[in-house]
C-alpha cells in the first residue's frame, strides 16, 4: 500500500515539475512575442501612412527553370580568321599578330597546314612562315607573316589552310581561306591621243579643233612629201 502512495507521489511531482516549467517557458516567451507583433504593427502602420511602397519578400522557388545540366562547350576551332583574294601571278604576305593575354610568359610553336583546294588537291605552292616560334611577356605581341607565291595558281579557286599555335598539347588554329580572282583589279582605260591635241575654240563654235601649230607643221611636212 504504502509502495502505490509513494509512486503517485513522484508522479505528481513530475507533473507539477514539468508544468511549473512550461509556465516559465511561455511567460518568458510572451514579452518577446508582443513586442516583435507591436513592432510589426507600428512598421505596417507607417508604412501605410507614409505611402511608402511595399516590401516584396522574395519566395523560394519549388522547381528549377531548367533542371537539365548544362551542355557541353568545347574552345573554338578557330581562334581568328583571315580571308584574303588574290590573282595568279602575285606574291602574298599575310600577316598575323600572336599576343599574350596570360599573366605570364608564354611560348608558342607556329606552324602550317598544307594549302588545299575544295577537292582536297594540294596547292602548286605551300606558305612560308617568318617565324617558327615566338616567346611573349604578359601583354605582349609579335608579328608573323605568312608568304606564298601565286605564280603556277589558276584563277576561280579556293583554297584553305589552317595556322597552328601550339604551347604543349594543343592546337589553335587560325584558319586561312584564298580564293583567287581578279579581286578588286585596278582597271586603266587609255583614250585615244587624238582627244589630248584638241583645244576648246570658243563658246561661238561649240567644237574642239587641233591647233593651229600642229595643223601647220602637218601641211609643211606633207609638202616637203
Amino acid at each position: 500500500m504504502e509502495n502505490k502512495q509513494t509512486g503517485a507521489s513522484i508522479q505528481q511531482v513530475l507533473t507539477d515539475s514539468i508544468q511549473q516549467m512550461a509556465n516559465l517557458s511561455l511567460g518568458s516567451m510572451k514579452p518577446l512575442m508582443e513586442g516583435m507583433v507591436s513592432n510589426l504593427s507600428s512598421i505596417n502602420k507607417s508604412v501605410q501612412e507614409g505611402g511608402l511602397p511595399a516590401i516584396k519578400i522574395p519566395r523560394l522557388k519549388s522547381q528549377c527553370d531548367n533542371c537539365c545540366p548544362p551542355e557541353p562547350s568545347c574552345p573554338p576551332h578557330c581562334i581568328a580568321s583571315i580571308h584574303r583574294c588574290a590573282m595568279q601571278g602575285e606574291r602574298i604576305v599575310v600577316p598575323f599578330v600572336v599576343k599574350n593575354t596570360c599573366s605570364h610568359a608564354k611560348t608558342w610553336r607556329i606552324g602550317v597546314r598544307e594549302l588545299k583546294n575544295e577537292d582536297g588537291q594540294v596547292a602548286p605552292s605551300q606558305p612560308q612562315l617568318s617565324k617558327q616560334s615566338v616567346t611573349l611577356e604578359p601583354g605582349r605581341s609579335e608579328r608573323v607573316l605568312m608568304q606564298i607565291d601565286l605564280g603556277n595558281f589558276t584563277n576561280g579557286a579556293v583554297y584553305t589552310t589552317e595556322i597552328v599555335l601550339r604551347e604543349k598539347d594543343v592546337n589553335q588554329n587560325i584558319c586561312f581561306t584564298l580564293t583567287m580572282d581578279d579581286c578588286n583589279a585596278t582597271v586603266a582605260e587609255p583614250k585615244d591621243e587624238k582627244k589630248y591635241r584638241l583645244r576648246w575654240q570658243g563658246w561661238q563654235s561649240h567644237y574642239y579643233c587641233e591647233p593651229a601649230s600642229n595643223r601647220l607643221q602637218t601641211n609643211i611636212l606633207s609638202n616637203q612629201g
